[in-house]
């Protein structure tokens, strides 16, 4: 009795350490997207040694060029906190319909890269340019192998979901 007894306090005295230790008083940050890709662009501009001026132009642009590619992958009005699909009450319908989805999804980001690359030509040399678009690919690929973000690797568009975003389709823990 003795022993439950101090185990819980120790429990309990981890556990409010560990809560004030947090910010948030042990409440988990919302994920913000937009700080995340202002911390990618900033060690971008560091990796390609963008003089101060192209830096913050580069970040600005960056920025934007993210916002852009989210927007692509989903589109205004489309719930954003959409479930994995259950593939196993799924119709074939439903089946050919989400490829379709993702398809689209797929090319409205490439159409968006191809867009955004003169007005990173415009800032970067082709070699940083290079650099910006392949490591971005690069990183999404050694997540999914790490088991993050339910994507498949493979660069270019490996598998559904591709290199590119992607989205929920093909991956993670649904079949």
């Amino acid at each position: 009795m003795k022993k439950n007894l101090i185990l819980a306090a120790l429990l309990a005295f981890v556990s409010l350490t560990t809560m004030a230790q947090n910010p948030n008083g042990g409440q988990r940050q919302r994920f913000d997207p937009t700080e995340m890709y202002n911390r990618m662009a900033e060690r971008l501009a560091k990796q390609l040694k963008l003089d101060d001026d192209k830096a913050e132009a580069f970040k600005v642009l960056y920025l934007d060029y993210q916002t852009a590619r989210q927007n692509a992958e989903k589109p205004q009005g489309e719930n954003a906190n959409q479930t994995n699909p259950d593939f196993k009450k799924m119709t074939d319908e439903e089946a050919t319909a989400l490829i379709e989805k993702q398809f689209a999804a797929q090319e409205a980001q490439l159409a968006v890269d191809k867009d955004y690359l003169p007005k990173f030509l415009q800032l970067l040399t082709p070699v940083q340019a290079a650099q910006v678009y392949l490591r971005r690919s690069g990183m999404q690929s050694t997540r999914s192998q790490q088991g993050g973000m339910g994507r498949p690797a493979g660069g270019f568009g490996g598998g559904f979901g591709g290199g590119f975003g992607g989205g929920n389709f093909g991956g993670g823990n649904a079949f």
